[in-house]
């Protein structure tokens, strides 16, 4: 969810723009805030570089990595710190070593965050700076001959965008003719212009989304045919099948056998009575019938459901009802990433609705990062135990002085995403269901945030469907942060940017392999020198004193939000 964060030692002019008022914590996720995207206009954001992708074989990097923090663990304890210092959490985590071999995987993104801000990022003395600029001297020559055509050498921001793109972007963007407007473009609102950095970035995003299916609805069969790139035949074959002989398909199809094959073995099949919710109504159009089992939330009656970032938790007492109606027998897990504390000071009724899901066996868990389960010790023994999870519009936290697309900070939205389905594999059962709702123009999280994270962690994209005709769309949406004290769902339209029909519910269905996968993509953030020799955002209009102190307060952000803390 996009929302706005008003880191306050960022911004001491004290803006009387109000979205620049706002205040966001990182890694909620209960409320888009179009307000800040609105701002940006329609700007793409970027992917990182495969130099950061973590190489080689999944067993030696991990023991490579882990080896590589126990040592990093002996020397802090000489200066004095424990282990659990270098280890990136809030209170009460477990140990690494106390974590599962098998799960230690899903939190080694945190943990890498931690040691680049650490030893990368952590220092503004000139040995270090100059160390790190020697490092940085050399680029793919593809990169390198990019920023030789557009002049752009030079620039820190253009080269971080640049060196930390996906090579397959810049390739794709090296073979046209297109070239950064460095005059600047007015944004529609009047604001400042773009800089370089920006449109490059948007032009990398570009280029990876044109390869993606649409961010918009998609049919499941639509995405069926993305997956396993069926025949233009298949597809209207399907289209036309009964519900039965849908469902056959998309159970038994694994690429060995034709679609036709399977339809014909389908239509042979007798539809017997059955219990089984997916049995219904056999006959009927099974395009229509298997959307309608998304938006109706028809999900596993007996398996847990788990609810992360739920910020008012309206939206989890909505689900509880809906599972009660229903004659669900799977308990609730519902999570809020705020401190109970917190929750009550936005939320005067706050108590009430935890009483009510309590009353519906359901458990409430306050102060939960989404993206770290696994050394979360209040998860122990919901391993492998939930059958449907929700994350609604997911967002990292707004950094004050900075768009939430532009390059600098968008790398927390991405991560967010990528890190979020990697710490549900080993807690999502099989075949069980993932919904993630956003919007589809927001620049924060993107909606290829959410496409290339699931697939990474082996969560197949079933169906894009519009959020207005979900099943549970109707509960108090809210900001999530600071603002919902004054601002309340029940005020009617508080959303002043937002457009309800680009709200898109993304549904997924974890389909393990059993193979090794592939390390969950990071991105990392700009070094302290490029955010300083940067002409960029709120920091180009001020001295170096003033730039420095800034920096340094974003560094800080940025470690409290690789630990999953709550600052606002």
């Amino acid at each position: 969810m996009d929302d706005p964060n008003p880191w306050d030692a960022l911004d001491d002019e004290a803006d009387s723009v109000e979205e620049e008022e706002i205040v966001v914590e990182p890694l909620n996720g209960d409320q888009d805030d179009p307000e800040h995207d609105a701002d940006e206009g329609d700007g793409l954001q970027f992917e990182e570089d495969e130099d950061w992708k973590l190489e080689e074989e999944y067993q030696d990097e991990l023991q490579e990595e882990f080896e590589e923090l126990q040592h990093l663990a002996q020397e802090k304890e000489k200066e004095g710190e424990s282990e659990e210092e270098v280890v990136p959490g809030r209170e009460g985590d477990l140990k690494l070593t106390d974590v599962a071999e098998d799960m230690r995987e899903a939190v080694q993104g945190s943990l890498s965050l931690k040691r680049i801000l650490n030893e990368k990022y952590g220092s503004l003395d000139e040995s270090a700076k100059r160390r790190r600029l020697e490092a940085e001297s050399e680029l793919d020559p593809e990169r390198r001959e990019l920023l030789d055509r557009w002049k752009l050498t030079e620039d820190p921001a253009v080269r971080y965008v640049i060196e930390t793109a996906d090579l397959d972007d810049v390739l794709e963007v090296g073979q046209t003719d297109w070239t950064p407007n460095l005059k600047g473009i007015v944004m529609r609102n009047g604001r400042d212009p773009k800089s370089a950095a920006e449109q490059v970035h948007e032009k990398l995003l570009a280029a990876r989304e044109q390869r993606l299916i649409s961010r918009d609805k998609v049919t499941v069969i639509a995405a069926w045919r993305a997956r396993w790139k069926l025949k233009e035949e298949d597809v209207d074959s399907l289209t036309r099948a009964s519900h039965k002989d849908l469902r056959y398909v998309l159970r038994q199809y694994d690429g060995s056998r034709g679609v036709p094959e399977l339809l014909e073995e389908a239509s042979g099949q007798i539809a017997e009575d059955s219990e089984k919710t997916e049995d219904a109504l056999p006959e009927s159009n099974g395009l229509f019938t298997v959307g309608r089992f998304n938006r109706l939330e028809l999900i596993d009656s007996v398996a847990d459901a788990l609810v992360v970032g739920d910020a008012n938790l309206t939206f989890s007492a909505l689900l509880a009802d809906h599972r009660e109606g229903l004659g669900h027998v799977g308990r609730l897990v519902a999570t809020t990433f705020e401190t109970l504390d917190i929750l009550r000071e936005r939320y005067s009724e706050i108590d009430q609705t935890i009483k009510l899901l309590e009353d519906k066996m359901s458990e409430v868990l306050h102060n939960v990062d989404g993206t770290r389960l696994a050394v979360d010790p209040r998860f122990k023994g919901m391993e492998n135990k939930f059958g449907a999870v929700y994350y609604n519009f997911p967002h990292a936290g707004v950094v004050q002085g900075f768009f939430d697309g532009h390059p600098f900070v968008r790398w927390r939205h991405e991560n967010l995403m990528h890190l979020f389905f990697r710490a549900l594999r080993g807690f999502v059962k099989k075949g069980g269901i993932v919904k993630v709702a956003s919007n589809a123009c927001a620049t924060g999280v993107r909606f290829s945030d959410i496409v290339i994270g699931a697939q990474k962690s082996e969560f197949v994209h079933i169906e894009t469907f519009p959020f207005l005709e979900w099943q549970l769309r109707n509960y108090g949406r809210s900001y999530g942060d600071r603002r919902d004290r004054k601002r309340r769902p029940e005020d009617g339209e508080i959303y002043r940017s937002q457009k309800a029909h680009s709200d898109m519910v993304y549904c997924f269905r974890y389909e393990p392999s059993g193979d090794v996968v592939s390390k969950a993509t990071i991105r990392y953030p700009p070094s302290k020198d490029q955010l300083i020799g940067a002409q960029e955002g709120r920091l180009q209009r001020m001295s170096s004193h003033d730039r420095e102190r800034r920096v340094q307060e974003i560094y800080e952000i940025f470690l409290t939000y690789v630990q999953g803390v709550h600052v606002g």
